[in-house]
């Protein structure tokens, strides 16, 4: 047999397996090596064919399904026939492209060809690639009669450690695998998981971040369950833990490491940022964020600073407020001063009272992770903005301070 790790149910991962075929899974993807092809110099090569492979509770999806197709990639040159044409069955741009599968996977590649048996789409993956092998293989054995992708070599399963704890197949059913990726940083901090904190800790627990640690001293009570994400349990607030906990709870069953810091950032801890590769700032307290964005400035350490303000017009009882993301780099933050509030907080403020928004608590928490995902190389930024306000009465995003 090919390879140490058969799945059940496979789609046909195992019919593969036990004919000899050269197969493997890497990040959603299913790889068949050693297919034997005719070069445009008349040689044999071998290449591989990759396509995805993605689970759904337990259950492997077959390539008709949402998310899949019948396509393939390949890395090796473009196959050929055994007299040197190019095998056009394959129905693909014949010149080089280099498609990042995921990280360490790259081909050069990417075929179209189904059957008429299989005009609806391949049933499962053992259709999808010894077809492919099948129609590649066949110009090589005009060559050498003896060559045969179904090798029966055996390969050592290359499983990627990763944080969570079921498959990523958001990535791989878009294909961007080797886009999120770029976000695979080793630490990174949340100083205050409040409404908009916690909206970032939701968005970012969803990345490969390896570790995302949690600061905050507050306990988790019953307005905070109305301008964060989920539903707590009228159990969960009589436990009156503390936010950071609660978070670690929640976010378990999805992934590993987040951990938990259940104290506020003061001069006493500041310290313990500064070995974070970025830092997401959320706190409602001017002095404490003059505190932590200076040390930050001064450490080197990227951070985005978020902040927002709520008011109400007393004729209309309407609220008014504005969202702000405010980013600063080793290159980029000279704007800090002039940018974030820092003075001691109006303790009438209406924000401070605990007033329920939690759709601006999300904004807030988008603006800021759309700003860190376009730091990373995740989505572009062309502008390179790096002070964000969205003013909620006339819909209006300001973008200042560009690099």
């Amino acid at each position: 047999m090919s390879s140490a790790r058969p799945a059940v149910p496979d789609s046909g991962l195992q019919q593969l397996l036990d004919e000899g075929y050269v197969a493997e899974v890497q990040q959603q993807h299913l790889l068949l090596h050693s297919v034997p092809y005719v070069t445009a110099q008349g040689s044999l090569a071998e290449g591989v064919l990759v396509c995805k492979y993605i689970e759904d509770a337990g259950s492997i999806l077959p390539p008709t399904a949402p998310g899949d197709d019948h396509q393939a990639w390949w890395i090796g040159s473009f196959p050929c026939r055994a007299d040197g044409r190019l095998l056009t069955e394959l129905v693909a741009d014949t010149n080089p492209q280099n498609f990042q599968i995921f990280e360490g996977c790259v081909a050069q590649h990417r075929f179209s060809n189904k059957p008429e048996i299989w005009a609806g789409g391949f049933p499962d993956h053992y259709e999808k690639l010894s077809h492919y092998a099948t129609l590649i293989q066949s110009q090589a054995r005009a060559i050498d009669p003896d060559v045969d992708a179904r090798t029966r070599r055996v390969i050592v399963p290359r499983d990627v450690e990763s944080v969570f704890r079921y498959a990523d197949t958001s990535s791989a059913r878009a294909e961007i695998v080797a886009t999120s990726a770029r976000l695979k940083l080793k630490k990174l901090a949340i100083v205050g998981v409040g409404g908009t904190g916690a909206y970032i800790l939701d968005q970012v627990a969803k990345t490969p971040v390896w570790e995302i640690h949690l600061f905050d001293g507050d306990i988790f009570k019953q307005h905070n369950a109305f301008r964060s994400p989920g539903a707590a349990t009228i159990d969960e607030l009589r436990e009156r833990q503390k936010k950071v906990d609660y978070y670690v709870r929640h976010y378990d069953p999805m992934r590993r490491g987040i951990i938990p810091h259940g104290e506020f950032v003061d001069a006493s801890n500041v310290n313990e940022l500064a070995d974070f590769d970025f830092v997401f700032v959320c706190v409602d307290k001017g002095p404490a964020r003059k505190l932590v964005s200076d040390f930050l400035v001064a450490n080197g350490v990227p951070f985005i600073d978020v902040g927002m303000d709520v008011v109400m017009d007393k004729e209309t009882l309407e609220l008014d407020g504005t969202c702000r993301a405010t980013t600063a780099t080793k290159t980029k933050n000279d704007h800090i001063a002039g940018c974030l509030p820092t003075d001691d907080d109006d303790a009438e403020a209406l924000y401070q009272q605990n007033i329920q928004v939690a759709d601006l608590n999300a904004l807030n928490a988008q603006l800021a992770v759309i700003k860190w995902k376009q730091l990373f190389g995740f989505y572009q930024d062309r502008f390179k903005s790096h002070h964000a306000v969205y003013t909620l009465s006339v819909q209006s995003l300001t973008r200042e301070e560009r690099e």
